[in-house]
């Protein structure tokens, strides 16, 4: 009996402890808590996982707007500028981007880990490494055949939560130090409908691509400006590849160089091999913008974006990075295992702890009524 029950109370102590718990579990996306955001004739113009006031964003049509008002999964955002695609004879940031000998490095790493595609992974949100890890190694694999250099960084920051970003953050910072790249992105997945992203060009399946920016960096502008060139880059290439540029109110590690950026791939509802098939076309716009041959580009021009707004407001640069990830709302997962995790983990505490009870007890019984047999007949 006594191996029996301390056989019994370590495999449950096991299962509790060293799973770890949610390992085994993953949620199935059904819906999604997505903003639909409107301009402000009432025009659906963008879908967002999370929104917050003041937050501004860049259509594929070039218009910039600002978040100023939410109510429930509604958002609304007022135009403040038009943009315009220009050419200019060099990048403001040409002398940092090719200063060294090609091919250049570019670093990548996973905040989310978790983040999946419910089409070809089955789940939105695997614990651990999830569907989006095979995207970072797709896209390792692409800019490898663009001759660049590689460093793909797998370390998991678990669990998907607020503090996420500052566990990534250790991460983004080693890399940093460790190769100096020229460029370094977070890869995601977003938490929106699948129409928002999928397009089909000549009968291929593909995902179109958002870029992230934190305002909350004091190095927001610069990291912008990078943006406004890839994204201007790839949609002169592709009019369909970047859905967007989102500029939110998180730092998003993105403080260490101009060059760091947020890529959301794709949202959990697409199909992987869709976001697999733009992957490529990413490449040729990073390629573009990164490393352009005179050879190849004689007259050394490189598409950018030229502000000009009529009302716009210029971000201030003396944005202090905060200490914690409160303001990092990058998309959610649709469903948050950290819930489940913590039921499960205490439906097994407590049943461990039952089953053992009710074996101590039977032992103690069973214990007493010998006990008193052995009194009844020592008694007689």
């Amino acid at each position: 009996m006594k191996i029996r029950t301390l056989f019994i109370f370590i495999l449950l102590i096991t299962l509790t402890i060293s799973l770890p718990i949610g390992q085994v579990f993953a949620i199935d996306g059904e819906t999604s808590d997505s903003y639909i955001i409107y301009d402000q004739n009432n025009r659906q113009i963008m879908e967002k996982s999370s929104v917050e006031i003041g937050d501004s964003f860049i259509t594929a049509d070039l218009e910039e707007y600002e978040v100023y008002e939410i109510d429930g999964n509604k958002a609304y955002a007022r135009k403040i500028g038009n943009l315009k695609i220009v050419k200019t004879k060099e990048l403001t940031n040409a002398k940092t981007l090719n200063a060294s000998n090609f091919p250049q490095t570019i670093c990548l790493y996973m905040t989310h880990n978790d983040e999946s595609y419910t089409p070809t992974d089955g789940y939105d949100s695997i614990y651990g490494a999830g569907g989006i890890h095979d995207v970072a190694k797709e896209l390792k694999a692409e800019l490898e055949k663009a001759n660049y250099n590689v460093i793909l960084d797998e370390t998991l920051h678990i669990p998907h939560n607020s503090s996420a970003y500052s566990r990534s953050g250790l991460t983004a910072t080693k890399l940093f130090n460790t190769y100096n790249p020229d460029a370094q992105f977070d890869i995601h997945r977003d938490g929106v409908s699948k129409s928002y992203y999928y397009t089909n060009q000549n009968g291929k399946n593909l995902s179109k691509i958002r870029i992230v920016v934190g305002k909350s960096n004091p190095n927001y502008q610069k990291n912008y400006e990078f943006a406004k060139t890839l994204f201007a880059t790839g949609n002169s290439l592709y009019p369909w590849l970047f859905s967007d540029i989102y500029s939110g109110s998180g730092h998003y590690n993105q403080s260490l160089k101009e060059t760091c950026l947020l890529f959301e791939m794709g949202t959990y509802l697409i199909e992987k091999d869709y976001v697999f098939n733009s992957i490529p076309y990413l490449v040729e716009a990073i390629n573009s913008v990164l490393y352009n041959p005179v050879e190849e580009n004689p007259d050394n021009s490189t598409p950018s974006i030229d502000n000009d707004f009529s009302n716009s407001q210029t971000p201030s640069e003396d944005i202090t990075s905060p200490s914690q990830d409160e303001n990092d709302t990058t998309e959610q997962s649709p469903s948050n295992n950290n819930w489940l995790w913590a039921i499960v983990t205490s439906a097994l505490i407590i049943a461990g702890l039952t089953i053992t009870a009710i074996i101590f007890y039977k032992k103690k019984n069973t214990k007493n009524i010998k006990n008193m047999k052995k009194e009844k007949k020592d008694g007689n």
